[in-house]
């Protein structure tokens, strides 16, 4: 019965995300974004609020939460095993970057609201996530050490791909980008030269973010 009740609401709240997509990438996510998809669809406000408690920011980590179940089901359908490692980041963030590209527009508004001051969603916990789904797509097995420097130098080529992606419409320059930054991390390297790229990146990819603010 709970799981029954559960999928209701799910099957509830993923209408009303799909409603507010047109919406936000219009007009972003702003504080009448509920009383909008309200009045346009002619629905309950009420019953809206109780679907999404928090309100924008519910809606907002809910629809990370779809964007990563969406790509977690399209990288499992296909063969990623055989594939070299640094291949299988390839081909799992590219996944992730078609996915977006269908509703462009929503997914920059959705990420450019995660960069503002103050918010419950931040960045690095998204940007965690993101990449921490990538490398367990990919079969990482990897712990201590090595599980953290991972995630660390992907949230540097991660970051800076897809802020070139939501900026540009190049998909082949887009590809060299990140094809550049794999090159260099294809194999994990010693631990000296670990914390060499970690202080190449992730301060490039951090100015990045903060000059598209």
């Amino acid at each position: 019965m709970k799981k029954t009740h559960n999928n209701y609401l799910n099957s509830k709240r993923l209408n009303i995300l799909k409603l507010a997509k047109d919406i936000i990438a219009n007009e972003g996510l702003t504080s009448n974004t509920f009383d909008t998809i309200a009045s346009t669809h002619k629905l309950n406000i009420s019953e809206i609020n109780l679907l999404f408690p928090d309100g924008n920011m519910d809606l907002l980590k809910y629809s990370l939460e779809q964007l990563n179940i969406e790509l977690q089901e399209y990288c499992q359908s296909r063969d990623l095993i055989r594939l070299p490692v640094h291949k299988r980041i390839r081909k799992i963030l590219l996944s992730k970057i078609e996915i977006m590209n269908n509703e462009k527009k929503f997914y920059k508004k959705i990420f450019l609201n995660s960069l503002l001051p103050n918010k419950n969603v931040s960045l690095p916990s998204q940007l965690y996530k993101s990449v921490d789904q990538i490398w367990y797509l990919a079969g990482d097995t990897s712990v201590d050490f090595n599980f953290y420097t991972k995630r660390l130098i992907l949230a540097g080529i991660y970051s800076r791909v897809v802020l070139f992606f939501f900026n540009n419409n190049n998909q082949q320059e887009l590809e060299h980008l990140l094809d550049v930054n794999l090159k260099r991390v294809a194999k994990i390297p010693e631990l000296k030269s670990k914390i060499k790229i970690i202080k190449d990146y992730f301060p490039k990819a951090m100015k990045f973010v903060k000059n598209t603010i």
